[in-house]
């Protein structure tokens, strides 16, 4: 009967005890509920969010977007430097060699001139001899001339003497003394032609001496051509694109021996697609226009400003754009050598009175700005081109505004938002904001 109480004492224990500490659990929690700080709440009955958020001041002014396009770097101007005066090369500039740079003006390579001098000494020699004869000549006609004057004095001295003995003839002057004196004016009258053609005879043959002076001063000219060809010049700085010359190799005449491509006179041929060809020309941004050039022959690619000279004639049919085509302002340093593949960076159409934001600040059509009680208030907007990471805007946007950067899934109208700086390695626009409770 003992052992039968025990029991019994020992089931109840079990069965009230849990319900005893459930009681004194659901009491202390109740307790702790009451004593909580009270929080204010919305509308909704719930603790307002407070969303952290990155924000930049709206700066309006003229924008540009940049368009990218690859193309590559063409000589605008080339040289073949051919043989002239053939022969054997006797000498050659110490840097000739495929990539060399060369200045204008310096000599890359001299044919044996020998043969050539011969020739030009030869010329020359003739010249003196054909001059020296028309000097001679010159004499010649001098003396003419003289003896032709005189002729003409005696003849007139002949022709008054017979016009006197003509007077005279009735009285002192017999008849033949007359004839005698008309025999003298005939002599002196044959010998005037005599020296007249003499004269003539002499001018022609002064004339044909000049013709050979004229020749002969042609033949020293090209004698001197052709010991100038003998040494083969840079016409101007550029780069040895090929060369064939050796020392002790026999040029024929018309051999190339260099071919150069002007170093200063490089250009950029890239293709713009219709679009932007089209886009660029109706905002009369493209004759003239800055561009940038990088290569990529390192780590670091080198960069070159150059400018819009003029547009391929026609548009390509394989490529559907327009040929564009750029002139590189060359410093001093690095070259780019003719066919290097380039990036060229092309500034877009201006956009005025429009904002430059980053691309995660755009909601489709709109973007936020922090309004009163730091609130956001909504803007719509027009995108007028991107950027990379950044889109062009115009809309009712003020300067001085605080336009939104971070991209908020739960972004609306009137939402409480806070003010941040995140550091540089978050960068503005993240895809998400922090969020705490006020």
């Amino acid at each position: 009967m003992r052992r039968m109480a025990a029991r019994t004492a020992r089931l109840l224990a079990q069965a009230v005890l849990p319900a005893v500490i459930l009681f004194a659990a659901f009491t202390w929690t109740n307790r702790l509920v009451a004593d909580r700080p009270q929080m204010p709440h919305g509308a909704a009955g719930r603790a307002e969010t407070v969303y952290s958020v990155t924000a930049e001041d709206i700066t309006l002014g003229t924008h540009r977007a940049t368009l990218r396009a690859f193309g590559e770097v063409v000589a605008r101007e080339r040289a073949e430097l051919r043989v002239a005066s053939p022969g054997r090369v006797v000498d050659m500039h110490p840097r000739l060699a495929v990539g060399a740079v060369v200045d204008e003006g310096e000599a890359l390579v001299t044919i044996d001139p020998f043969a050539y001098e011969g020739a030009l000494t030869e010329a020359r020699a003739q010249l003196r001899e054909a001059e020296a004869a028309a000097r001679e000549a010159e004499s010649r006609i001098a003396m003419a001339r003289s003896a032709l004057d005189r002729t003409r004095e005696q003849r007139d001295l002949a022709e008054r003497d017979l016009e006197r003995a003509t007077q005279l003839r009735t009285g002192t002057i017999t008849d033949r003394a007359v004839d005698e004196r008309r025999l003298i004016v005939s002599q002196r009258r044959l010998s005037e032609d005599e020296a007249r053609y003499n004269l003539e005879g002499e001018e022609a043959r002064l004339e044909q001496q000049r013709a050979a002076i004229e020749r002969l001063e042609w033949a020293v000219a090209e004698a001197e051509r052709a010991l100038e060809d003998t040494v083969l010049t840079a016409p101007f700085r550029g780069i040895v694109e090929s060369e064939t010359a050796a020392l002790g190799r026999i040029f024929a005449a018309n051999d190339v021996a260099v071919t150069l491509v002007r170093a200063d006179a490089l250009e950029v041929r890239f293709v713009l697609s219709d679009a932007r060809y089209g886009r660029l020309v109706a905002g009369g941004s493209l004759i003239g226009a800055e561009v940038e050039v990088a290569w990529a022959i390192g780590d670091v690619p080198l960069t070159y400003s150059a400018a819009i000279e003029r547009i391929g004639a026609e548009v390509e049919s394989d490529t559907g754009g327009v040929d564009v085509y750029a002139r590189l302002a060359i410093p001093a340093g690095a070259v780019p050598r003719p066919g290097a593949f380039v990036e060229v960076s092309v500034p877009d159409r201006a956009h005025p009175g429009a904002a430059r934001i980053p691309a995660a600040a755009l909601y489709g059509d709109h973007v936020f700005v922090i309004g009163d009680e730091d609130r956001l208030v909504r803007r719509p907007v027009t995108v007028l081109a991107r950027d990379g990471d950044e889109v062009i805007v115009r809309g009712p946007l003020r300067p001085g505004e605080v336009l939104v950067t971070t991209h908020l899934a739960e972004a609306g109208e009137g939402l409480k938002v806070r003010r941040v700086e995140l550091a540089p390695a978050d960068g503005p626009g993240a895809s998400a904001a922090a969020r705490e409770p006020s």
